[in-house]
């Protein structure tokens, strides 16, 4: 091999290339796989504990709409002050009423452990498998650790620890979601209802978290839960598991995001841990998972050693074959080398056959690749013109299509000049009216419009029918502030009322055309009336059926107002409102034709 050429250059630079990445490869192997594994085990524990601390949301917001449902039950408000906590044949049956207002609210399967709502004074009512009402003394009430907690909360929501039941004692753990609530309306709160749930549903998502394949959890992941004071929820009963957990909040205390991962020394000083967290603004609770890292590294230490053997051996395999490899690949790449320098546009349809001779694949590939290349940027070059010539001829198009309007309001603005020269005034309120409906439909845009806009449009057109028929046509436009500025499809009121014009005028004048526009506090309601003969009971039964079957997901009608006009407005109402919409077709019962458009709230809209 010479010095300087391609295969000596090719050998020793790629010979000391490969040797430098095997050594930094070996020697950097360890550290960047821990590195990957632990922040994969980072997010899954992460996950881990955003899972379970979704899974506690669900059921605190559970047991917090429960509270709630049964706190603004007024008639079930209304027993609980009452006496019905005294042994009577009228207390007996308010005590049945409460519990049949009180299940339907909870569910007659009861999710929950207990439901009990009692009095400082005494009074108390118990709700779930076996439902009483009784009376204990004052001073138990008060002697209960979380009811004072609940009391200063004045109304808030107050989760407890994991406790045994108060009130029936034994060795069940629950947790309660309690509230303390007044009498009456600026009273002072004297009564707590407690929603419990069975300490072991919350152990059991830990559990079936700890084990579930789609998170890649096992039991050797621990899991701690503590509420904002650090305070341990989960587990219970162990005091290693106390330290560590005390360790473990102090950790996250001092991060100010939501989620990281840490090494952390456990209390025993040798081992170190990756530890997650998620904290959850439903119930306050902290979720930590914790895995040990010597017990994730295993494995890759092992691999770490056996690397270090193969390396050593790969060196020397690798320099034989980058010899090798060097000296095929030289000819080879001088042609491949001139094929590129010819290149140009007169020589860019390739050869059908190859002139790379090589006996390795991967050579003949690039020069099949190349070819392909030659091939796509052939047909990209002619694409390219083919799409500039398009884009050329739709330009002209546009500009073509943009010169129509503008000679209509070149001509109007003609004629009303003559007419204003000529004295015509209302031949110049018929131009400029006629102008202002032209610039309203011709607009380019088809995103929705106030309803002023839509009205303003219609009583431009009633104004010119006005200047036609003078006081043989009367109109009326009732739309409160508030509905007019709803956001409505273009051209859906005053095609309408166009019908209206053409079918309405049949009768003795005055014709009476009325728009009115109506607010409620679930919909609102949009009604165009005239005075006229109606519809025909058949032509309101083909309607309906025709808005019945109208897709206008697969077709929009077009805007003909003999029937075909009255499903576009249905279908461009139905595309914008969904299925919150609906059109009436009837007759008034005082005669004329009444056309309607109703429109239901969104969930949680209220009208202005």
């Amino acid at each position: 091999m010479k010095p300087k050429s391609i295969q000596a250059k090719l050998f020793y630079n790629y010979s000391l290339l490969i040797i430098s990445v095997i050594i930094v490869i070996v020697f950097s192997f360890y550290f960047y796989i821990s590195d990957i594994l632990q922040r994969s085990k980072s997010e899954v524990l992460f996950q881990l504990s955003g899972h379970i601390s979704t899974e506690f949301d669900s059921q605190i917001k559970n047991m917090n709409s429960a509270s709630t449902k049964i706190l603004f039950s007024e008639p079930l408000h209304e027993l609980f002050f009452s006496d019905m906590f005294e042994i009577n044949k009228s207390s007996i049956d308010r005590q049945r009423r409460f519990n049949n207002i009180i299940f339907p609210i909870i569910g007659y399967d009861n999710p929950f452990k207990q439901i009990n709502m009692f009095r400082l004074s005494g009074e108390f009512a118990n709700i779930g498998d076996v439902s009483r009402f009784t009376m204990f003394s004052p001073s138990r009430m008060t002697s209960v650790p979380w009811v004072n907690d609940t009391l200063l909360l004045n109304g808030k929501r107050y989760i407890t620890l994991p406790h045994s039941d108060s009130w029936k004692g034994g060795n069940d753990l629950v947790i309660s979601l309690c509230r303390a609530f007044p009498p009456g309306w600026g009273e002072k709160v004297s009564s707590i209802l407690e929603v419990q749930q069975d300490y072991q549903v919350f152990a059991d998502i830990i559990e079936n978290a700890q084990v579930n394949p789609n998170l890649q959890t096992n039991k050797d992941i621990e899991i701690y839960v503590m509420n904002e004071q650090g305070l341990l929820i989960y587990p219970l009963g162990s005091e290693a598991s106390e330290a560590e957990s005390q360790a473990y909040w102090k950790l996250v205390n001092d991060k100010s995001n939501d989620h990281s991962s840490n090494s952390l020394i456990n209390s025993n000083g040798r081992d170190k841990n990756i530890i997650a967290y998620s904290y959850s603004e439903v119930s306050n609770w902290t979720v930590i998972a914790a895995e040990s890292k010597k017990r994730l590294l295993a494995p890759v230490n092992t691999f770490r050693n056996i690397i270090l053997l193969l390396g050593i051996l790969t060196i020397f395999i690798t320099l034989a074959i980058s010899y090798l490899v060097s000296r095929s690949l030289t000819i080879p790449i001088k042609k491949v080398q001139k094929s590129i320098k010819l290149l140009s546009l007169n020589t860019l349809p390739p050869k059908t056959e190859s002139d790379v001779p090589s006996s390795l694949n991967e050579l003949e590939h690039l020069n099949l690749a190349f070819n392909e290349m030659r091939l796509r940027l052939q047909q990209s070059l002619e694409e390219t013109v083919a799409s500039r010539a398009h884009e050329l001829e739709a330009h002209n198009f546009a500009l073509q299509a943009q010169m129509n309007p503008h000679f209509l309001y070149n001509t109007i603005t003609n004629i009303s000049i003559l007419a204003e020269e000529s004295g015509q005034q209302s031949i110049v309120e018929w131009c400029e009216r006629l102008s202002q409906m032209l610039r309203y439909i011709s607009s380019n845009h088809a995103a929705p419009v106030p309803l002023s806009e839509e009205l303003e449009h219609t009583s431009n057109y009633l104004n010119l029918m006005k200047l036609r028929y003078e006081d043989n046509i009367q109109f009326v436009i009732d739309v409160p502030e508030p509905l007019q500025q709803i956001e409505v499809p273009k051209l859906i009121v005053q095609p309408i009322v166009e019908n209206a014009m053409k079918y309405g005028i049949h009768v003795e004048p005055p014709w009476i055309i009325s728009i009115t526009g109506t607010l409620y506090a679930d919909r609102w309601e949009l009604i165009i009336h005239d005075n006229g003969h109606g519809f025909e009971e058949e032509r309101i039964r083909q309607l309906t059926e025709q808005f019945r079957a109208t897709d206008p997901l697969v077709k929009i009608p077009t805007l003909r107002i003999n029937g075909m006009g009255l499903l576009n407005i249905y279908s461009r109402l139905k595309l914008l409102f969904g299925n919150r919409f609906a059109m009436n077709i009837a007759n008034h019962p005082h005669g004329g034709a009444l056309v309607s458009i109703i429109v239901k709230h969104e969930p949680g809209e209220r009208s202005r």
